[in-house]
C-alpha cells in the first residue's frame, strides 16, 4: 500500500536551458509576456535571443526553469548585466517569471534559492536585482533594498543579497 504522504509528494528540480534547450519555447514565450510584449517587442525577435541565451555554454546569461515531476513552472535568469544606470553592479537576478495557473505556492522563492545556490557554487558572493513591485517577496528571501531610482513611470528599488 501506497503512504498517502508519498502519493501527494511533488518532485521539484531546477535545471538550466543551457542543459535542457527543449525549454527554450516556453522560457521565450514567459520572457516575452512578462518582459517585452507591453513594449511591442515581437515574440518571434525574443525567442531567437532566448534560443541564443541557452546555446552559449560560457559564462552569463543563464537561465533556471523550475519543474515539477518534469512540467515548467518557471524561471529565473542569472546575468551580467541586468540595469543600464548601474553598470557598476553585478552580477544579477534578472526575469523572475512563474506560469500565472502556477503563483501564490512558493515558486518565486523556490527559484530565487535556486538561483542563489546555483550563484554560491559559481564562487559569487553577491547578486544584485531591481524591481518595481515585487521588494516584499525578495526582503522575505533575505535581500536587502539600497536605493530608490525614479524612472519614467515608476520607482524602482534596487536590492542586493549578500551569499
Amino acid at each position: 500500500m501506497v503512504d498517502s504522504r508519498e502519493a501527494f509528494r511533488l518532485a521539484f528540480s531546477i535545471v538550466s536551458t543551457h542543459d535542457h534547450p527543449e525549454l527554450v519555447a516556453v522560457t521565450g514565450r514567459w520572457r516575452w509576456q512578462g518582459f517585452f510584449e507591453d513594449q511591442g517587442v515581437d515574440a518571434a525577435e525574443v525567442l531567437r535571443y532566448e534560443r541564443a541565451r541557452a546555446a552559449g555554454r560560457a559564462g552569463l546569461p543563464r537561465t533556471f526553469v523550475l519543474l515539477e515531476d518534469g512540467r515548467p513552472l518557471g524561471m529565473v535568469t542569472l546575468a551580467e548585466d541586468d540595469l543600464d544606470i548601474r553598470p557598476d553592479l553585478n552580477p544579477w537576478l534578472a526575469d523572475l517569471y512563474v506560469d500565472g495557473p502556477f503563483r501564490g505556492r512558493g515558486h518565486g522563492l523556490r527559484l530565487v534559492r535556486g538561483l542563489e545556490a546555483e550563484a554560491r557554487r559559481m564562487g559569487l558572493d553577491r547578486l544584485w536585482l531591481f524591481t518595481s513591485d515585487a521588494a516584499a517577496l525578495y526582503a522575505k528571501a533575505g535581500w536587502i533594498a539600497v536605493e530608490t531610482v525614479a524612472r519614467p513611470g515608476e520607482a524602482i528599488t534596487i536590492m542586493r543579497r549578500d551569499l
